[in-house]
């Protein structure tokens, strides 16, 4: 493997040569080619963040506030608008049901697990957007409203524009890796206070930490709203290219600001950076001197934020149960995401708009990818056996916290196989060698662990 820290003209040309490279390819790797690819292999995720008053849009507190990253599952803030704007309009309800496509149903982790054909109800969708961040649910929503994700993508970044996020592109529903994909502090700002003004009855919806599904409770990631006397959402987001993001919104005595935090080293250090940010700004009286986009097209101005009660998703007879939802659970999904630094062909194809940044130092759970990507990565570890799927769910979290350095990448799998009464908890999308280091780690800190190796459908024990 060719790490990025070692690429250099020489490194890159002497393993064309040895690889029987065409010319062309390698003619490819110019030197004036070769310093921006340097540059972006050695690039760390964009740490960039900006405090602003709600109301009047003025800019407290600001660094690197323009500068273009990533918005990772910040993205699906501008999914949630855009599903407000068509249920204020009556175009759809909360009532209404969303089918999943092939196409949606095989986004990777976080996900909901969900089958083609599977159907969820558009409140149940809003929800597992904002509090569980699922990927497949994001995607099913661009499919409703724009025909396809790709003219919904289209569509995000054209209101984008309306709301004066002049320097984003939404190339997907989701925040998934796309290099085309790219937003900055002040426009992630820009559309917190968005939702705020033009949505007020749907933004209760991003307090809710928790939301129950076919018999399945799950939790959030922002963990500001318990660390931060007045914050009641918005979002948070995570890939590898921009680190860990969140926008958050807090009011104190009448007075409401918008923060955001972009290209975190890590959930806590991020949650720390957010509320440090939000300290300093109700103390703050005098801005910077400059302000966002006044007001959105047609938008009403301000408004009081209206709290909503969700209604119970209860599954239709043509839903598969849970027993269906477990067990397919293992099936590697049509579009695995692979990591950037598999191998050189990988790097030398993505090198000149992706950034190869290192492995952060801790997983958010959101952030948990499915990397069925290689023979290579077909193991995983098991964490224990419950009588609840909870238990177990916890139990894979809490390994993949226990050994970032190791399952930050892995996908979270609770396994029922033949007896519907155990949970299995496990962790997949691993190397061999990876496994084995994760469960010596594990077992060091008093956790049993069994190293696993993962077919199309069932996980099998190799030691």
């Amino acid at each position: 493997m060719l790490r990025p820290h070692l690429l250099t003209r020489g490194t890159i040309m002497s393993f064309l040569r040895q690889t029987g490279a065409t010319l062309a390819l390698m003619a490819m790797v110019s030197v004036t080619g070769l310093g921006a690819a340097i540059q972006t292999a050695h690039a760390k995720p964009v740490a960039a963040s900006i405090v602003v008053d709600a109301v009047t849009g003025e800019v407290l507190q600001r660094s690197n506030a323009d500068t273009m990253t990533y918005p990772a599952s910040l993205t699906k803030m501008m999914t949630l608008y855009l599903l407000f704007d068509a249920l204020d309009k009556g175009t759809i309800k909360l009532t209404d049901r969303i089918k999943f496509s092939a196409n949606a149903a095989g986004e990777p982790a976080t996900n909901m697990n969900v089958k083609a054909g599977d159907q969820i109800m558009v409140e149940t969708a809003i929800l597992a957007m904002v509090v569980r961040s699922a990927n497949d649910v994001s995607t099913a929503v661009g499919e409703k409203l724009g025909g396809t994700e790709a003219a919904f993508a289209k569509m995000m970044t054209a209101k984008a524009r309306a709301l004066g996020m002049n320097k984003t592109v939404f190339r997907n529903a989701n925040g998934l890796p796309n290099p085309a994909q790219v937003t900055t502090a002040r426009d992630m700002a820009t559309l917190g206070v968005a939702l705020l003004r033009d949505h007020p009855t749907y933004y209760g919806y991003f307090s809710r930490n928790s939301f129950t599904y076919r018999g399945n409770t799950y939790g959030g990631h922002n963990r500001v709203m318990k660390k931060f006397a007045g914050a009641d959402g918005i979002k948070t987001g995570y890939i590898r290219a921009a680190g860990f993001n969140l926008v958050s919104s807090a009011e104190r005595d009448g007075r409401r600001l918008i923060g955001v935090v972009l290209g975190g080293t890590s959930a806590p250090v991020r949650d720390k950076q957010m509320v440090a940010l939000l300290t300093n700004g109700f103390k703050t009286n005098r801005g910077m001197g400059d302000v966002l986009m006044a007001k959105a097209p047609d938008s009403a101005g301000p408004a009081r934020v209206v709290p909503v009660v969700a209604a119970v998703d209860v599954p239709t007879a043509s839903e598969p149960t849970m027993d269906e939802v477990v067990a397919s659970a293992l099936v590697p999904t049509p579009k695995p995401a692979t990591r950037p630094d598999d191998s050189i062909g990988t790097a030398i194809a993505t090198m000149a708009s992706v950034s190869l940044a290192p492995a952060v130092a801790s997983p958010d759970n959101q952030a948990v990818a499915n990397v069925w990507s290689s023979d290579k990565n077909q193991f995983g570890i098991q964490v224990g056996a419950y009588s609840k799927f909870k238990p177990a769910q916890k139990a894979a979290e809490r390994a993949t916290k226990a050994v970032p350095t190791l399952l930050s990448d892995a996908r979270i799998v609770i396994d029922q196989g033949g007896n519907s009464s155990i949970y299995r908890a496990r962790v997949f999308g691993l190397t061999k060698a990876d496994a084995d280091a994760a469960c010596k780690k594990l077992k060091a800190k008093q956790t049993d662990c069994l190293v696993l190796k993962a077919d199309s459908s069932v996980a099998q024990s190799v030691q």
